[in-house]
């Protein structure tokens, strides 16, 4: 995952469209071609939905321009221009239209003149396409396509070629493979995936003779899915595939090892940031096209010194916590020990970085005490890098062994493994909606005059209490509504509101979350980490994926509708349920139907889903429900809807409002009893009073078998007792009743109150007599 921030808006202009049909919530699926040369300009299409009224771009950094945005229904045709001063590699952007967000996708800023797959001669299809080398070449290999470039080397020369295609895809999944070779059809390189890219080859050979070479790429099943688009950088820059070692302590210059190139290590020496940073870029070279990375945190640096296959080699430590181990796994099999001292009831956090560094490794963590105990070991943790919180059992020497979970090895099998104090700390994300979509409704488009919600996920390491939430940089005109998040939930639902008036903007923001009880806790520091999935793979780990450490939002078009949620009067009962009311306020001509669901639902509490406001019609009741054990608190609810304005949903929602769940007012239990068939009887329903209340309450028998019915009895705060006549049908089912049960209502200031209780009554019908014996005559 590679941590970035969206922040950047570029377009022509927010204003020059004119007034569009809403065209409903973007999807952006493909972008094509999706990069661009450094300080060049690229005409790319956008491929979606709901793209007619595009309007501009948010890029993850400064120096993109727009220079021109043709939107249509199911693309967007624009003009990229990409400054000078961009950085190299992958960027991150979202398309903005009138009505929404789209989905982020990748775009890629190369070196390079970028050069289009040429049309294939009809009369040699496989002739291969000559290129020169230092350039970034895109195009299609749908099915069984390949598609294959001559490049021209002198001996001893590098030829270096990077693929990008899998992390440019969406659902389709396209798995491109790669060869370089003579032109006699010799191979030098044959690469499939690769740790460096995750599922993207990279390859680089140096030219054993001077002539031509021809690099090929295909889809690596010979069924390329979808638009199977790629882009390839070809050239003769350093393409190293690790670094050694793979992090540093803060603000220090690190002077590093690059690993994997054909021509062989390379050095350098790198200015680490003042502040931590998960995945630091490093580039090999000025022309390196992508990067590697590597770790930068508060820890100084231990460096793993061979042979330490066992604890009797082992490197020893000499530094206390926090202390950083570099290393790699060199060959099949091999494993690398470190000794280090501990006392007794120390809590360390100890976490590999390998795998999210670009590296083949799948780690397995181990650490021993000093007689070859092992006292705790760990493979995968969420990811396929380690994770072990560990505690010193006594005052001693400990040892820590790292390996790989399939024996495997290699020159560039690097790892780091930080053993850091406890420390508390935050984390915030927008929560993933829809179940194998996970970009959907993970932005935030708040329209003029209106609201839109989300729910907002905050995650506590080593830290309990109640959290606040505090946004930071907003759109002007922009304001939220938040409750405190309890210490017994870990996601709230906020509200963004957009005054009439204000413009109309896209940019990042994020919250500063605070613990406030108990308040020794407040220092714990907190910070966005919202992962995106870009190559979705169904309901399976994704392909591809991003961490952005700041959120989207955008001030859209009005639309011609507001809901709004009326304010409960009285509290939802434990075992009950109630109809929360919500009121529709239409604009213009707009009458289709108004979707609607519950966005929260505090613990205990249960909907049906999703209700609707017909065509037409100004309002709706969703019924909620509690259950026996729901929290006796008071919790903040909103309702989300959407509607089509004429090309798609748009989504709104209504303001918050209070929820209360309140105890019962009455329990009990129904008296056993039975009828027979076309006669009736009376039930007994024993009352215990909990909570005085005002007035006349309803008790009603629910759960009775087919051709039973019973009238509801009033009761009032005195009574301990309620009989309820029944009556059954000639016909009424036959035989034990186990599901009676009783429920209790109480109107109030025009509301109703139910809640249920007496569970598991039991009523038996029994069949009726045949015939009655005749008297004698006298």
């Amino acid at each position: 995952m590679l941590t970035r921030s969206i922040r950047f808006l570029t377009t022509t202009t927010l204003l020059t469209l004119g007034a569009p049909l809403l065209a409903g919530t973007p999807r952006l699926l493909h972008v094509e071609p999706a990069g661009a040369q450094r300080g060049g300009e690229m005409e790319i299409t956008c491929s979606g939905t709901n793209l007619s009224d595009a309007r501009g771009f948010l890029f993850d950094t400064a120096g993109f321009t727009v220079t021109d945005i043709k939107p249509e229904k199911t693309r967007v045709k624009a003009k990229v221009k990409v400054g000078p001063e961009v950085r190299l590699g992958e960027h991150s952007f979202r398309l903005i239209t009138a009505s929404g967000i789209a989905d982020v996708r990748l775009f890629y800023v190369s070196p390079f003149p970028m050069v289009e797959e040429a049309p294939k001669p009809k009369d040699d299809p496989t002739k291969a396409q000559a290129v020169p080398l230092g350039v970034t070449v895109y195009g299609h290999t749908p099915n069984e396509e390949q598609d294959r470039y001559e490049v021209e080397a002198k001996k001893g020369q590098r030829i270096s070629v990077e693929v990008i295609a899998m992390r440019t895809q969406t659902q389709n999944v396209y798995d491109p493979h790669l060869t370089i070779a003579k032109a006699d059809g010799m191979v030098l390189a044959e690469v499939d995936d690769t740790a460096f890219t995750q599922q993207d080859p990279v390859a680089s050979v140096v030219a054993p003779a001077d002539g031509k070479y021809i690099v090929t790429i295909k889809d690596s099943t010979n069924t390329g899915p979808g638009q199977s688009s790629y882009l390839m950088n070809i050239g003769s820059f350093p393409r190293p595939l690790a670094v050694f070692p793979a992090g540093g302590p803060s603000g220090t210059d690190l002077k590093v090892r690059f690993i994997g190139d054909a021509a062989g290590p390379g050095a350098q020496t790198v200015k680490l940031p003042a502040q931590p940073v998960d995945r630091f870029e490093v580039f090999a070279a000025q022309d390196t096209p992508q990067p590697n990375y590597i770790r930068v945190a508060d820890a100084l640096n231990v460096l793993e010194v061979e042979p330490n296959d066992d604890i009797t080699q082992a490197t020893p430590i000499t530094l206390a916590p926090p202390f950083a181990i570099n290393g790699i796994i060199e060959k099949k099999g091999d494993v690398d020990c470190f000794k280090f001292t501990a006392k007794k009831g120390q809590d360390c956090d100890l976490t590999v970085w390998a795998r999210r560094l670009r590296s083949p490794l799948d780690s397995v963590l181990e650490i021993y005490d000093a007689k070859g105990a092992r006292l705790a070991s760990n493979d995968d943790s969420g990811n396929p890098d380690s994770y072990q919180r560990w505690q010193a059992p006594a005052d001693g020497e400990y040892f820590i062994g790292i390996r790989d979970q399939l024996g495997n090895g290699g020159p560039n099998f690097i790892y780091r493994i930080e053993v850091l104090p406890v420390t508390p700390r935050l984390t915030l994300a927008l929560p993933e909606m829809t179940q194998n979509q996970n970009q959907d409704r993970r932005a935030i488009p708040v329209p003029k005059g209106n609201r839109y919600a989300s729910l907002v996920r905050i995650k506590r390491l080593d830290v309990r209490g109640t959290v606040t939430l505090e946004p930071l940089d907003l759109p002007i005109g922009v304001k939220i509504a938040a409750g405190p998040v309890d210490k017994s939930v870990d996601a709230i639902p906020v509200v963004f509101e957009a005054a009439a008036d204000a413009p109309t903007a896209a940019q990042t923001f994020s919250f500063k979350a605070k613990v406030t009880d108990p308040p020794e806790a407040a220092s714990a520091p907190s910070r966005i980490e919202h992962t995106v999935d870009i190559t979705e793979n169904n309901n399976q780990r994704p392909y591809y994926t991003i961490k952005e450490d700041r959120l989207a939002i955008a001030v859209t078009d009005e639309v011609p509708l507001k809901i709004t949620l009326v304010q409960p009067k009285m509290p939802i009962l434990q075992n009950g349920s109630m109809g929360l009311r919500i009121v529709a306020e239409r604009k213009g001509d707009f009458k289709g139907a108004i979707n609607l669901s519950l966005l929260y639902a505090p613990p205990g509490i249960g909907t049906a889903g999703i209700t609707q406001i017909p065509e037409g019609k100004n309002e709706t009741t969703l019924t909620i429900s509690a259950s026996a054990t729901a929290p006796l608190a008071k919790w903040k609810i909103c309702v989300a809807g959407n509607a089509d304005f004429g090309a798609g949903p748009v989504w709104l929602s209504t303001q918050l409002a209070e929820l209360e769940v309140a105890a019962p007012f009455v329990s009990g239990q129904i008296a056993r009893n039975f009828v027979d068939q076309g006669d009736s009887t009376t039930i007994t329903v024993k009352l215990e009073q909990k909570i005085e209340f005002d007035g006349r309450g309803k008790i009603a028998l629910t759960g009775l078998p087919p051709g039973v019915t019973a009238e509801p009895r009033e009761i009032t705060k005195d009574d301990k007792e309620v009989k309820i006549d029944i009556k059954a049908t000639p016909e009424a089912q036959v035989g034990q009743h186990r599901q009676l049960f009783a429920t209790f209502t109480l109107e109030k200031d025009g509301e109703t109150m139910l809640t249920n209780f007496a569970q598991g009554g039991v009523l038996r019908v029994d069949k009726a007599t045949v015939a009655k014996k005749e008297e004698p005559k006298k």
